[in-house]
């Protein structure tokens, strides 16, 4: 008795899948992981720069409220100071603040104030807050 050779075939309309098909798919996938992981590794870094503009915008506030107190005559320009997250004077503060007082064209007897604090920004662009107010200093 002789061997037979049995050869399957596919019926018509049927087919598999080719290492082609396959490899496009493996691809297509990796693509939209890479794309997936890396808008969540921004939107991270934007909420932690959205946390630390807030700290300087409370900061920046904060010195403006205690600059209105002070006596008229006492409103005067600061050279800049680095401070903590609390608005404390410190040398290894990670923010900058800076006063601003200059004469108002606009309104007569009056100075503009202005607090800038710099903070560190992320992807290393420092970010900045600028407040503005004007007082009547009197004549």
């Amino acid at each position: 008795m002789g061997r037979r050779e049995v050869t399957i075939r596919p019926l018509a309309g049927e087919s598999g899948f080719g290492m082609v098909s396959v490899l496009v798919a493996l691809v297509l996938l990796s693509a939209g992981v890479v794309v997936l992981s890396s808008s969540s590794v921004f939107m991270t870094s934007m909420q932690s720069e959205a946390r630390v503009r807030s700290v300087a915008s409370s900061i920046a506030l904060g010195y403006m409220e205690q600059v209105k107190t002070r006596e008229r005559a006492e409103l005067t320009s600061e050279p800049s100071v680095r401070v903590n997250r609390w608005g404390v004077v410190d040398e290894t503060g990670a923010f900058v603040r800076l006063l601003k007082v200059e004469p108002e064209a606009s309104v007569v007897d009056a100075v503009k104030v202005t607090v800038w604090v710099r903070y560190p920004g992320s992807m290393g662009r420092p970010g900045e807050v600028e407040v503005s107010t004007i007082i009547y200093v009197g004549g």
